[in-house]
């Protein structure tokens, strides 16, 4: 009897009496062999007849022993062997080697002047073998996107053409165009496949969507229950076991795990993963369990982000640069270059063969799409290393212009002072006691809900009280009831205050220092006499003034800040900002940004409004092509910290430099290559040369695109 073995997820199983439930259920099932209940992974593993019953009708029992269980299968090993397959293979060169032994035996029949008739045969051979070149060829002029295949269909049929009329004359001279034929075969056989292996490799993220479960765990007051991933809400809770796919972007809440974040880096490594790590959609749990408030979902996923960036990168339409119709430009200069040279060898005497031999290596020395192609695939590579990063570009246009920003505009909160106040001094004065004046202020405070007063009530839920006078307290707590103390008692903002003639000089200077610090003072008042001063201030963002002058030596940096003038001079001290803009309304901020739009590019970043966790985005967009309270944003900071906003403008930039290389090196080579093969060979050479060394130099300078700057 062949059997089968399946694992299967269960919720909600936590006790001994539901593992013995379902194991006394399943076992005398017919058809069922073994069952083994894992309480600790709520995993059932089953071995079963399944000519006698099927993976459904087990879950269909399983389900009904009536814990509210969801089950499914957990992938086994082969999903990893699937997902390798999908991965793209480098191509298999062997029928190159063809070509290569054809250019040794012409080379030899050649030198032999053996008739060059028996050449041509090998000829006919390898155009049959190299079709596909014409093939692609005729793509491209449908398209009305001359390249690579183009150029090379020209180059192959002047060379096969002319070496026919040779051989027509039984001139041996005929093969120095055969071989020249069969090299440019070869070689853009060659390129052809290496450059579509690279392309591959940069947008594999095309078909990542499928590493998205349909449906998941999720955790409430009630217990666990299945939910499709569709129709998961932000802040949930879920709970991942081994060898599940996480199905969204969010936090560690709970657990310990080892994942496996190929799908995002190409790359399978295991990353550990613990309370307060980051985890992406798509990524997969090795070992251990995690459960995970969900912060991302669906499209806005790093994922799905992914899969758009590299659908866009693959259609060099999408890059708004110098090199966005790059390959035209080469392929007209390409056909101007040769038939300049051909004629102008022709006019100061050159024989017919060797002027039309001059043609044929330029055109075999250039090197068509790897340029693009190398571009692309370095613009994805740059885009997922940032979101390693915590940096999520959205789209390429966003990706190319950080690194060209000129004039950054920030908010102030959550990026460079802290959204919530925090208390700073708790001054007690004259002979008040600090254990009373805690508890007052504990009483007021806590019966109001605006920000400086939850900030008291934060910091004194925060402080012991003092053994010191105790009995003090306990005898003042007896006397005076919560309604008493709102009665008697007073919490004012200093410049709030009616009546300052119970301020005594030294508190008065006391309270211009701490106002002159940027805090604002409250002061405890009670019995016609100030009791304490309690002074808060929102602290600034730690490692945010490094990142402030980082980022002022990439760029013009503007704040938009709010609070009294005290506190924006204190902003202005600490970091060194000259443009703050304070108190200004969102059309104020819009005007201002599209002033500066007008003749650079300019950039915004806020933290995202709606959240107030310290997992909240920061939303960054160029200029007002949308409302600043949009949420179609260019770029995504996953972490409220101004150092990964300098890390994109620096991640940006470099890109652009290493591009711009690449610009001058493919225009520096094909210059240099009509100057030695256009210029140089027939000068020193008498004879027409085949275009072996222009093939070769073409593949070198592909190879080189693709292996700079890793």
């Amino acid at each position: 009897m062949e059997t089968k073995k399946q694992t299967f997820s269960v919720a909600n199983l936590y006790l001994n009496a539901s593992a013995d439930t379902i194991y006394q259920y399943l076992i005398n099932t017919k058809g069922i062999v073994t069952v083994t209940v894992t309480l600790n992974d709520r995993n059932v593993t089953v071995e079963y007849n399944p000519t006698i019953i099927t993976a459904d009708n087990i879950i269909e029992k399983i389900k009904a022993c009536g814990y509210h269980a969801y089950t499914r299968e957990i992938p086994t090993s082969d999903f990893f062997i699937q997902q390798d397959e999908k991965n793209p293979t480098k191509p298999n060169y062997r029928i190159l080697f063809v070509f290569v032994c054809e250019v040794i035996l012409l080379t030899i029949l050649w030198i032999l002047h053996i008739t060059p008739w028996i050449g041509l045969l090998f000829s006919f051979y390898s155009l049959y073998v190299g079709r596909i070149i014409f093939m692609h060829a005729k793509e491209e002029i449908q398209k009305k996107n001359p390249s690579s295949a183009t150029i090379g269909s020209i180059a192959i049929s002047i060379s096969f053409l002319y070496g026919i009329l040779l051989t027509i004359q039984n001139t041996v001279n005929a093969y120095p165009f055969m071989i020249s034929m069969i090299t440019i075969l070869g070689t853009d056989l060659y390129k052809t496949k290496y450059l579509k292996y690279m392309q591959q490799t940069s947008t594999t993220s095309l078909n990542i969507k499928q590493y998205i479960p349909e449906n998941t765990a999720v955790f409430n007051k009630t217990g666990e229950f299945i939910e499709e991933t569709s129709q998961l809400k932000k802040n949930q809770i879920l709970i991942i076991r081994p060898n599940e796919n996480i199905p969204c972007d969010g936090i560690v809440v709970e657990g310990y795990a080892s994942v496996d974040e190929s799908t995002l880096t190409g790359i399978q490594s295991d990353i550990t993963k613990s309370e307060g790590s980051y985890v992406y959609a798509g990524t997969r749990c090795l070992q251990g369990s995690l459960q995970i408030k969900v912060e991302k979902i669906g499209e806005k996923t790093t994922l799905l982000q992914f899969a758009k960036l590299a659908k866009e990168t693959a259609n060099d339409k999408s890059f708004d640069s110098p090199f966005k119709n790059f390959s035209k430009y080469l392929f007209l200069y390409s056909i101007i270059a040769a038939v300049i040279l051909f004629f102008g060898w022709i006019l100061v005497g050159k024989s017919f063969s060797i002027a039309i031999s001059v043609s044929i290596a330029v055109l075999a020395s250039v090197a068509m799409n790897a340029l693009t192609i190398s571009s692309e695939k370095e613009v994805l590579e740059k885009a997922i290393y940032a979101a390693k990063n915590h940096v999520l570009f959205r789209n390429v246009d966003a990706l190319e212009t950080a690194g060209k920003v000129e004039t950054l505009f920030l908010e102030q909160d959550d990026i460079l002072i802290a959204s919530k106040p925090e208390v700073t001094d708790f001054i007690p004065l004259d002979e008040t006691d600090l254990n009373i004046m805690r508890y007052i202020a504990y009483t007021l405070s806590n019966k109001r809900h605006d920000s400086y007063s939850k900030a008291i009530t934060r910091y004194l839920k925060s402080q012991k009280i003092s053994s010191v006078n105790l009995s003090v307290l306990t005898n003042f707590q007896k006397a005076h009831q919560s309604d008493t103390i709102q009665n008697t008692y007073q919490l004012c903002n200093v410049h709030d205050l009616s009546y300052t003639d119970i301020i005594n000089p030294t508190t008065r200077q006391k309270i211009d220092e701490l106002v002159e610090q940027g805090k604002k003072v409250f002061i405890l008042i009670g019995e016609e006499q100030v009791l304490g001063l309690i002074a808060m201030q929102k602290p600034i963002v730690p490692n945010s003034i490094q990142a402030i002058h980082s980022l002022k030596e990439l760029t013009d940096v503007h704040l938009f800040a709010r609070g009294n003038d005290e506190e924006i001079q204190y902003i202005q001290k600490n970091c060194e900002i000259k443009n703050i803009h304070a108190n200004v309304d969102m059309n104020e901020k819009e005007n201002l940004i599209k002033s500066c739009s007008h003749d650079s590019i300019s950039m915004y970043a806020n933290v995202d409004g709606s959240i107030s966790s310290s997992t909240a985005d920061v939303n960054v967009q160029f200029g007002i092509s949308q409302n600043l309270d949009s949420e179609d944003n260019d770029i995504i900071l996953t972490r409220k910290r101004l150092s990964d906003l300098v890390f994109t403008i620096q991640t940006s930039a470099k890109l652009n430099q290493q591009i711009q290389f690449k610009q001058i090196a493919i225009i520096a080579y094909h210059i240099l290559a009509v100057v030695v093969f256009g210029f140089i060979t027939p000068i020193f050479f008498a004879i027409p040369l085949p275009v072996v060394l222009p093939c070769i130099t073409s593949i070198y300078v592909i190879r080189f695109l693709f292996q700079s700057h890793k």
